[in-house]
């Protein structure tokens, strides 16, 4: 909770470790076997495993290099002329499997225009789990890192900002 609150998040949920959370998050978002997510390039492999537990494959954007954050003009392009809406879900024209998520990862704390990316995942009707997990205060136009999605998921490794050698947190305002 006091992660929640620091993040200005309602709700935290703790977790074994920073890979769990992401999963639990993925799977409370609706992420299902076959699924795609997209997910930076550039990243920790536990962003990619998370997203291989559930069942699901990355989608990976190259990354502005500037920033090591995602894209947004790549992002933006894949999204207009590689997806479509089906009944009312998002598909990726290469097989006609559903994308349902986007998972921006803040490497190193940075964090990428979260405004658009919202504009974004609202227009093609995405939820955001941000991984989080190297962002423990950073922030992006006053706002924590953790808050801009459905949820947001922090880690407590051993490399991490506060380490307690393991451990992780869903934030969210979601409650269900």
């Amino acid at each position: 909770n006091m992660v929640a609150e620091f993040a200005g998040c309602k709700y935290g949920v703790a977790t074994s470790n920073g890979t769990a959370a992401l999963q639990i998050a993925l799977q409370l978002a609706g992420v299902r076997r076959n699924d795609y997510v997209i997910v930076p390039n550039v990243t920790f492999i536990a962003s990619i495993n998370s997203i291989k537990y559930t069942g699901a494959d990355p989608i990976l954007i190259d990354v502005d290099t500037a920033t090591w954050q995602m894209d947004l003009d790549l992002l933006e392009d894949f999204l207009k002329n590689e997806t479509t809406e089906k009944e009312g879900e998002l598909v990726y024209n290469k097989d006609g499997r559903a994308i349902r998520c986007i998972m921006p990862v803040h490497v190193l704390g940075n964090v990428c225009d979260m405004d658009r990316l919202v504009k974004l995942a609202d227009q093609y009707k995405l939820k955001i789990v941000e991984d989080s997990t190297e962002s423990l205060g950073s922030y992006y136009k006053g706002k924590h890192t953790g808050g801009f999605g459905l949820m947001g998921c922090f880690s407590f490794n051993g490399n991490k900002i506060i380490t307690t050698g393991g451990g992780g947190v869903i934030v969210t305002n979601d409650e269900e």
